[in-house]
């Protein structure tokens, strides 16, 4: 249950004496929102953080002390570049197309995030129900890349292109600087980067006020429906491309209801196909959970999903 919530400074949980299961061991879970989480776990002062990219090197380093406390997990998540459909250039599925195929995943996934990643041709992640490992994504291919462009409406020049993203203070991520990078060498196009607070960008997710946008989605339950139908069903909330195909609205409607699971898990494979081919999107990665976990904590095991898993917990 929720004990206390201050809102930027944390959250306490505390535990339900009612719940209809096995009754938690700890007494609370307190999360701080604020701190610099790997500076806390040496102090001592937490228990338990995640690893980001700028410590990952040292942690799996066999002689750092710090590997002993290593936990690794898998994520149900993909990391995305969106297109807005409805803003030029991206009312051009050939535009899109040349954007997914002038990005070079591979080394990104390699160079930037040091391996903790692994490329995304689509957009369900490897154990997900549905995951297709022959689907045929939109490779790195610039020869392609550009032939496309010369075969759109934008032959004769690219508007410029505004790519929003979230940022942390001043900061951009090297990441977002990389797909600018490609964009400008390969396709010869104008890119701003704009660091947008996670607050606003999601207004302006909303508002469809975004031209084009870096940003991910982890399974809130382990079903490709909770990832194409969320993300691509022309009449969701959280379609942000604005991404709209009679044919994909009517295959997902009928998945919803679909009981047969082996037909259920193909028409979610033909969605899927048919997304990635007409590129609202460009998958970038998915995702891997990487924990420090002190030795005195017992129980604990990384969730593949965006709600973390608390109750088999203890601390010896």
């Amino acid at each position: 249950t929720l004990g206390e919530w201050r809102e930027g400074q944390n959250i306490i949980l505390e535990r339900n004496e009612q719940f209809y299961g096995s009754i938690a061991s700890l007494d609370r879970a307190t999360f701080l929102l604020r701190g610099e989480p790997m500076m806390m776990y040496e102090n001592g002062d937490i228990e338990i953080t995640q690893v980001g990219t700028a410590n990952i090197e040292r942690v799996l380093d066999p002689s750092n002390p710090l590997n002993g406390d290593l936990v690794i997990g898998p994520e149900l998540s993909v990391t995305y570049v969106g297109f807005n459909t409805a803003m030029p250039p991206f009312d051009d599925e050939k535009v899109r197309q040349a954007f997914c195929h002038a990005i070079d995943k591979d080394k990104i996934t390699q160079v930037l995030l040091k391996n903790t990643v692994s490329p995304a041709s689509g957009i369900l992640p490897p154990g997900m129900p549905a995951y297709n490992e022959k689907l045929e994504g939109l490779g790195y291919d610039v020869a392609r890349a550009q032939q496309l462009i010369a075969e759109s409406r934008y032959r004769d020049g690219l508007p410029p292109v505004v790519l929003s993203a979230q940022s942390f203070g001043i900061d951009v991520s090297s990441v977002d600087t990389a797909i600018a990078w490609m964009w400008r060498e390969n396709l010869g196009v104008e890119v701003v980067i704009e660091g947008v607070e996670w607050d606003t960008l999601l207004d302006d997710l909303r508002a469809g006020e975004l031209q084009v946008f870096e940003i991910g989605w982890v399974a809130d339950y382990p079903d490709a429906e909770n990832f194409l139908d969320l993300l691509f069903h022309s009449d969701s909330g959280e379609n942000y491309s604005a991404y709209s195909n009679p044919e994909v609205d009517d295959l997902l409607e009928m998945a919803r209801v679909e009981g047969d699971t082996t037909s259920r898990l193909a028409m979610y494979k033909e969605i899927e196909q048919t997304i990635v081919n007409e590129a609202p999107c460009l998958p970038l990665w998915f995702g891997q959970n990487y924990f420090l976990v002190k030795p005195e904590v017992k129980g604990f095991s990384p969730s593949p999903m965006v709600i973390p898993t608390l109750k088999n917990i203890w601390i010896d």
